[in-house]
Formats: C-alpha cells, structure tokens, sequence
C-alpha cells in the first residue's frame, strides 16, 4: 500500500492552500482526500493587510481587531501571525493566478466588513471569490501531480501519541472501507455549521472531525464559540438562508427595529460599519425580547440609501433576491441570525501542530485564532494563512519525510440507515440546547438527552451516528463549563463581559481531566 509524504483531508481553501505551498517546496507525494468543498465555494471575502492600502491599515491595528471581536481569548501569537502573513499569503494566492476586483483607478477594491477598524477585505464584484480561487489552486495541484480522492474520512489511524493515517469511507461501493497511511495528516475539514437543522453551511462541513480528533488523543479549545451570522435572509421562503453581508453596513445599511429605530446607533454612536457580528446577534435578540422585531425572529436590513449599481457588486446576493421578486433598493430585507463558522476546533500550536505527532490542523478545523468571535472575512484569511504556515513548518522540518511502519486495524462499525434516522433528531436538539443565548438548565437538559441517545442501541453499532453524539457532547460540556457570557457564547444566567478576561478552555481526550 502506497504511503504518503502528506495526506490532507478537506478539499477547501485551506487544504488546498497547505498541498500548494508544499508543493512550491518541491513536496509533492500528496494526497488530498475531499467529501466536498466545504464552506469555500460561498467565500465572498478575504482580509490582508497590504503596503498599498489607502486607510493607512497595519499588521498592528489588525491584530488588535481580532484580538477585540475574540474579548481577548485568541492566542496571541497565532493572531500576530495571521497579522504579520496577509502579504506572504496575497502573494502565493496571486502566484495561483487569483485576481481581486479593482477600482477604475487601478488600485485593489477594499471593503469594510464587521470587527475591522479599516475596510481590508478583497472581493471580486462579479462574483464570488471562493470559487475562483478553489478552482486555480485546485487546477495547480492537479498541473503538480498532486493526487484527489473523493472520499469521507471515518477515523484517525492513532494509538494516542501520533496518528499514521487515517480510515476512509467509499459509500457508492457498499460502504467500503480502506485504510491509507501518511506521515503526516493535515485535518482542514471545516467547522460544525451542519450540525445545525438551519446554517449558512453545506452537508460536508458536520463537525464530526471533532469527534475523531478527540478519540486521537488531540487537544480541543474553544469549542463552546459557534459564531452565528447575523444577517441572514429569513423571509420570504425563497430567499431563506442567503447571507446578506455585514459588508452592507459598510456601504451605508441600517438595521432597524419594529419602530424604524436604527438600535446599533445606541452601541455605536459612531456608526454601524466594523460593528462585530457578536455585537450585532446580541443587539438584535434584545430588540426581540422587547417585542420590537421581525416576525421572523430577527429585523430589518435597510439597504434603500445605497446606490443600485454597488449593490450590483455584490452579484449573488443581489441577484437571488432580484428572482425571488425582493428588490433592495425599494424595500426592507427581513434577516435574522442564523448558524454559521466556528472558532472552536482542534487545538494547534504556531505551526498549526496538534498535540499528537504527525496531525496538524488548519483553517476552520483549528482553534484559538479567533477566540470567542470571528472578525467577518478571516475564516478565508485564516485558510490560506493557517495552510501556508503548517506547510512550511513540515517542509522545513522534515517531518514528511519520516517512514511509518505501523499498521492499525481497518474497521467501522456502520448499521445502514440508522444515521439518517437519527440526524434530524440531533440538528433539533442542537438547535434547541445551543441557541444564540443559552442558559445552564436548557444546556444540562440537551447533555443529558443526548448522552442517552448515544446508549440505544441501534447508535451503539453506528459509529457516524455515535461520532455525531460526541461532537455534541463535547461543545455542550465546554459551554457549560464557561460561566460568563462573552463574545459568541452568551448566557442568560451570566451577565455579558464587554471587558475580556480569562483564557480559552482546554478539553483533551481523558474525560476526567475536563474542568
């Protein structure tokens, strides 16, 4: 059986990122192993920090964002980095052939979205920027020998103290499944959007990656923050789900409540562009607790003061509202929070190493970067930065090049159908004990119906399904262990923090050990 220099699980931007950079180190004995693209192709922007930029923006004033939207839990040297890379990775990106809108003038189109002092985000105005760059660097890889396979990984092959490969799944050939070694695994699998009945995310990104890095013996942090997007389409039916970006306040939209009242002018006197998206769920939700919100359980985005033509730059947000018969420029857009990234994850050192040897974690899929809540823009930042930085650090040390001899058992436990039987269940209970706001008799109430969902039977002989309970088990523990509110993870029975304290909390595989 052939053994991989570098196997990476995920097909999004930052796998792709990682397999592009070791290849320009001459690292091309890759396997990337892709169930789908993740939240990749509905990219609309990407921050760096660049010389040419007009506001006067530094790496500096950019770390301090991120370090504010997160209330001060990101780790402050993986912030630094991403603070101190935006050029090395807007070059690799643009050595890829990926192009970013332009002003008449020439100069790069930057735009302001929420938790950024500055407008530093790049964008393309035709269409959305994730897709054209998964497809360079996806066409690249191919061009450089690198080797695609479309699969859904099951498990990771480790005895505790390394992981050598991992298990993968063919269900279009009776759930056949094989194991494939490498030396090193790069998880970049996303977040948990899908554990949600309702998110912004697609199928493939289902948090069960937390489930088998845990059952790896890798650390896990922050697991408690999934970030929820504020402004989301929620009526009417047709256009349900369609982000509508916090970019728009930048461009002069207003939320308003029942009463027309633009309620984050009391937050921000300054005005509502930059404002952080937990700033954001937090003012809405208290409009609707005083009877001041939408039907649908949100507000109103009121786009009617920006000009047609820059709302035309935004294609598909415009574009889908335009044939649902909602026109923007005439009238108020009902949005509402709704499921989206995660700042939790695997935990990962500055070379993005989890605390198993030989597994490294990148883009969404690792944690402590964004701490309690994401500046908007970063998830794609964080990809390309996050890959570029753990590629360099495995081709420099050699780590590639070491050559396992261990063997593990190739085995899954799959009951067919009892997945699909149970999921919808779980997304309810999800949706249920992890709201926007949580209290600990709700959470404690979901802990323990789904610790006796994983006990019937039929989930006993399922793992995908026994995978599913875990990841669940898991965040609501980390939630209920932080008893404060802040950022992203809000309780009802904890006031809200504004001034950031404490450290991110740190769950590893030996239960015992979990405060």
């Amino acid at each position: 059986m052939h053994h991989y220099q570098a196997m990476i699980i995920g097909g999004g931007l930052a796998g792709l990122s990682a397999a592009v950079r070791l290849t320009e180190q001459e690292i091309t004995d890759i396997l990337v192993v892709e169930q789908g693209s993740g939240g990749t192709p509905a990219i609309a922007a990407i921050n760096f920090v660049l010389p040419d930029n007009p506001y006067g923006d530094t790496p500096e004033q950019y770390r301090q964002d991120m370090l504010a939207a997160g209330y001060d839990i990101g780790h402050p040297e993986l912030v630094r980095d991403m603070a101190d890379n935006s050029v090395a990775a807007y070059e690799l990106l643009g050595r890829c052939g990926v192009k970013f809108a332009r002003q008449e003038d020439g100069l790069l189109l930057y735009r302001h979205l929420s938790g950024h002092h500055f407008p530093r985000s790049l964008c393309q105005t035709d269409g959305l920027i994730g897709a054209q760059m998964r497809g360079r660097l996806r066409q690249i890889l191919q061009e450089r020998g690198v080797t695609f396979l479309h699969r859904e990984c099951v498990r990771l092959l480790s005895d505790g103290e390394r992981v050598y490969g991992v298990t993968l799944l063919d269900r279009k050939h009776f759930n056949k499944i094989d194991n494939i070694y490498a030396s090193v695994v790069i998880a970049a699998w996303g977040g948990v959007g899908h554990l949600f009945p309702q998110t912004t995310y697609p199928p493939d990104v289902n948090g069960r990656g937390l489930a088998m890095a845990w059952r790896a013996g890798a650390a896990l942090c922050d697991l408690e923050f999934v970030e929820y997007e504020p402004m989301v389409m929620a009526y009417p039916e047709a256009t349900v789900g369609e982000p509508c970006p916090t970019a728009m306040l930048g461009e002069g939209a207003h939320l308003v409540n029942s009463k027309g009242e633009r309620f984050l002018m009391s937050i921000r006197p300054e005005g509502e562009a930059g404002t952080p998206k937990s700033v954001i769920n937090r003012a809405i939700w208290e409009q609707t607790q005083k009877g001041l919100g939408a039907p649908h359980g949100g507000c109103w985005a009121d786009l009617r003061e920006i000009d047609r033509r820059v709302l035309e730059r935004y294609p598909w947000f415009y574009g889908r509202l335009m044939q649902a018969g909602v026109d923007p420029c005439t009238e108020l857009l009902e949005v509402a929070p709704m499921s989206h990234s995660y700042s939790g994850g695997i935990q990962v050192d500055r070379n993005y190493q989890s605390t198993v040897k030989g597994f490294f974690a990148v883009g969404e899929a690792a944690g402590g970067i964004h701490g309690a809540c994401r500046c908007a823009g970063n998830a794609a930042s964080q990809a390309v930065i996050s890959g570029m930085i753990c590629a360099d650090y495995i081709a420099a040390s050699g780590v590639c090049q070491v050559a396992l001899n261990r063997r593990l058992p190739c085995e899954r436990r799959i009951e067919i159908g009892i997945f699909g039987r149970y999921q919808p269940r779980i997304q309810r209970l999800v949706a249920k004990g992890l709201p926007i706001y949580r209290s600990a008799e709700v959470m404690e109430a979901a802990l323990r119906e789904i610790r006796a969902i994983s006990l019937e039977q039929p989930v006993r002989q399922d793992e995908d399904t026994q995978d599913l309970c875990l990841t669940i088990e898991l965040i609501l523990q980390a939630a209920l262990a932080r008893k404060e509110s802040r950022g992203t993870h809000l309780r009802l029975d904890y006031p809200h923090q504004d001034k950031a304290f404490g450290h991110s909390l740190t769950w590893r595989k030996n239960r015992e050990e979990q405060p």
